[in-house]
């Protein structure tokens, strides 16, 4: 599996590894990560058990988790969310899968640097206002809209826009905490560039919103395109309420820490710490 994840991610050459919980506590606490790959089933610890520890850590709480296993369980991918996880993809991996959803953690930290950069060019005194309270845009299909407008009202105030166009009308006035896509509201039948265009021009008027799809038949190259055009999540369909409700709480949860980064990068004279890792090192200490 080392070697597996290693070559598909190769577009990111500083990786480290280990094979135990306590190794990969231990490298993460020499350098912190940007992001850690944790599979479920470890030795002597679970990787539930260490993510638990990693949030309960003040250093590496911010530091994103996607859990790697072969527990296609409903329940399993909640608790995952619940504890603090970001992303949850089920094994056998799929290399296009896994590169968009890495890709896509990790563009939180650059669209926190990029924003950092234009607003003190604009020397904006206040760019990130605390939101209280969390609201919703739904853009959803008529035939699964009931479904997923009782699991999101769970969440917060829901706002439904009837089409693609007034979405968009939307966000020009006002700043949703996240937005919900429903594919088939976006596309016609062939018309997948139609939706990806739609992610794009809503993450542009709002880049730190996040912007999760729901999806028919989602495969592994429908996720990619929707994850590199900036949705922060796709959700296959039908979803359990569970589950679209444990990754809706993670999006949000992964925007207001950058809203947060932000707000610190600003306020700090020094601007966002970078952390170095040494390329390709290996963790030996357990072998």
């Amino acid at each position: 599996m080392i070697r597996i994840i290693g070559e598909m991610l190769a577009e990111f050459p500083d990786q480290r590894f280990a094979t135990t919980g306590e190794s990969a506590l231990a490298l993460a606490r020499e350098s912190t990560p940007d992001l850690i790959l944790l599979d479920a089933n470890l030795p002597n610890m679970t990787g539930f058990d260490v993510c638990e520890i990693l949030k309960s850590d003040a250093k590496l709480a911010r530091v994103p988790v996607i859990f790697v296993t072969s527990h296609d369980a409903p329940a399993l991918e909640v608790d995952a969310f619940g504890i603090g996880a970001s992303d949850y993809v089920i094994k056998p991996l799929v290399a296009s899968r896994l590169q968009a959803r890495v890709r896509g953690q990790l563009r939180w930290k650059s669209r926190v640097m990029q924003l950092q950069a234009r607003l003190r060019d604009e020397e904006c005194a206040a760019p990130v206002p605390k939101v209280s309270g969390v609201r919703l845009l739904g853009l959803l299909a008529s035939d699964t809209a009931q479904a997923q407008r009782d699991a999101l009202e769970a969440i917060g105030a829901l706002d439904l826009a009837a089409d693609r166009e007034a979405a968009l009308r939307y966000v020009v006035r006002n700043e949703p905490s996240a937005i919900v896509l429903d594919s088939r509201c976006c596309n016609a039948p062939g018309e997948a560039p139609v939706l990806a265009d739609t992610v794009r021009e809503l993450a542009a008027a709002h880049p730190l919103v996040p912007i999760v799809v729901l999806a028919d038949a989602c495969d592994a190259e429908t996720e990619r395109h929707m994850l590199d055009a900036g949705a922060a999540d796709v959700i296959a369909k039908p979803a359990k309420p569970a589950v679209l409700q444990a990754r809706m709480r993670a999006a949000l949860a992964t925007a207001r820490k950058a809203q947060e980064a932000l707000r610190a990068a600003l306020e700090s004279p020094a601007g966002a710490s970078v952390h170095t890792f040494p390329v390709l090192a290996r963790d030996t200490r357990s072998a």
